[in-house]
């Protein structure tokens, strides 16, 4: 069988981790014959280990990374892919038996995007994981939402119940190769002559996460599969590779990742790029509020919401009302 996808996975100094969570993927994943790229971001006598550790395997490469940041060492594996497709995993996430249906689905479609959800649970706690099942999703429908529309209802109104966060991990779905090329440029350009986007995005650990799922969402030809239950377990701990817990440089890295997105995309009509435009200047706004008392994150976001302000898009005072309501409810 000709192999399809590569795994890129950065790790830094976690032997035991990353040790356990091989035995979990090379198990689950024999059937999509994978190559594997580990970016090792370890010291010395770290990096000696894990190469003895994983010596047993086939089909690995590991790498020294040269930069700084989960995103820098990820964007510099992608020139060790040599295969058609290539994703994103971390070395403290459990994945389900089931979890390869997902990157099966994208590899025989992938002018339709397939993505799965999560779980974030401690990492210590077990949990059983079940047969997936998905439904196709509008895709116009699905980035609305990442632009404060409701998940919740969008997937009740698919008679889906049940507490889902909108997906954000690159970890449950792949993305074709020449795709990571495109989406490099677009970030590169986005933090081009901008200290403070470099700052969030490669010094500050933001995965590749969001702008990855925008752009491939905004590619996918009208619709979108959409897998649950979750596959994955999110591994919630003290020393989580992405840090997190109670950090608003994430929120903000996120918010930035939209942002982009927000100035590359085209848009229906007036009315569905005025929401996306009122959600940025709302998230903005809170961002501001939340850091008051760090003058550089402060100061820089204001920065970035004047930029918004300058656009000659309408802002929604009833959109903005209607978000708010809906975040002090946490109706997602």
């Amino acid at each position: 069988m000709k192999k399809k996808i590569t795994f890129i996975i950065p790790t830094k100094n976690r032997v035991v981790l990353l040790n356990s969570f091989f035995k979990n993927i090379y198990k689950n994943f024999n059937k999509l014959n994978p190559k594997y790229v580990i970016v090792d971001a370890s010291n010395e006598q770290n990096h000696s280990q894990n190469i003895l550790n994983l010596q047993k395997y086939k089909n690995i490469r590991i790498i020294r990374q040269k930069t700084k940041g989960i995103q820098m060492g990820c964007i510099e594996a992608i020139s060790f892919v040599n295969t058609k497709f290539a994703t994103f995993l971390y070395d403290d996430d459990v994945m389900g038996k089931h979890v390869k249906d997902i990157y099966l689905k994208n590899l025989s479609n992938p002018n339709i995007f397939s993505l799965g959800c999560g779980k974030v649970e401690s990492i210590k706690k077990k949990i059983d994981f079940k047969k997936l099942s998905y439904l196709t999703i509008n895709k116009n429908d699905l980035l609305a939402c990442y632009y404060g529309s409701s998940f919740k209802k969008l997937l009740q109104s698919n008679e889906i119940n049940g507490k889902y966060s909108l997906p954000v991990s690159p970890i449950c779905t792949s993305f074709a190769k020449s795709f990571l090329f495109k989406w490099k440029k677009i970030l590169f350009e986005f933090v081009k002559n901008n200290n403070f986007r470099k700052f969030v995005f490669f010094e500050r650990d933001v995965g590749p996460d969001l702008l990855l799922y925008l752009m491939s969402i905004d590619d996918s030809f009208k619709k979108i599969n959409f897998f649950h239950p979750y596959s994955v377990k999110f591994s919630s701990h003290e020393k989580s590779i992405s840090i997190i817990y109670g950090n608003s440089f994430l929120r903000i890295g996120y918010w930035l990742a939209r942002v982009c997105f927000f100035n590359i995309s085209k848009f229906e009509n007036n009315s569905q790029k005025n929401k996306h435009y009122s959600y940025l200047i709302t998230i903005g706004i809170y961002l501001i509020f939340l850091n008051l008392f760090n003058f550089y994150y402060f100061k820089n976001i204001c920065k970035e919401v004047w930029r918004l302000i300058k656009l000659p898009n309408k802002f929604s005072i009833k959109f903005f009302c209607i978000y708010t309501y809906r975040k002090i409810l946490h109706d997602y």
